[in-house]
């Protein structure tokens, strides 16, 4: 469950828009962390969540944190891992719902079922701290040199 909630992630919210809230809750150029500061700052990363679901409830998420005075690493991690939560309940939902167009009512609550137990093990902030965390380059497959077919043991 989390690595598809990875994936989303990555997928949906934009880079430029995770780096406006870390430095909202950073406190970067808000220094006594006051919440009408941050709310304006939000106000203005605003337009960097559009056209994404995802990156929208992240955005209310963040406001909610700000509008209650908590401006803090933590609670951006908190905030992003609501959203994930929130974002992974409503693909269960639609999940479910197709489960029930395309099978029967009973596989689809067992279907159901089993993705909020999987879903119910996510923790908010840890989840946001590894949503948040930086992930290790892939190497590429690609062959660079003429040489560089495919090895020939013999």
């Amino acid at each position: 469950m989390a690595r598809a909630v990875r994936s989303d992630f990555r997928n949906e919210v934009s880079p430029s828009h995770i780096s406006a809230l870390r430095r909202i809750f950073d406190r970067d150029g808000n220094s006594l962390g006051m919440p009408e500061i941050a709310l304006a700052q939000l106000r203005d990363a605003a337009p960097l969540a559009s056209g994404s679901v995802f990156g929208q409830k992240l955005q209310e998420w963040a406001t909610i944190a700000a509008t209650e005075g908590r401006l803090s690493r933590d609670s951006f991690h908190e905030a992003v891992g609501n959203a994930a939560i929130e974002s992974t309940h409503a693909g269960i939902r639609q999940t479910s719902e197709h489960y029930v167009r395309k099978s029967t009512d009973r596989r689809a609550m067992k279907v159901e079922r089993r993705m909020r137990d999987a879903a119910a093990q996510l923790v908010s902030s840890t989840l946001g701290a590894s949503l948040l965390a930086p992930t290790g380059a892939r190497r590429s497959l690609r062959r660079a040199g003429l040489n560089d077919g495919v090895p020939i043991h013999a």
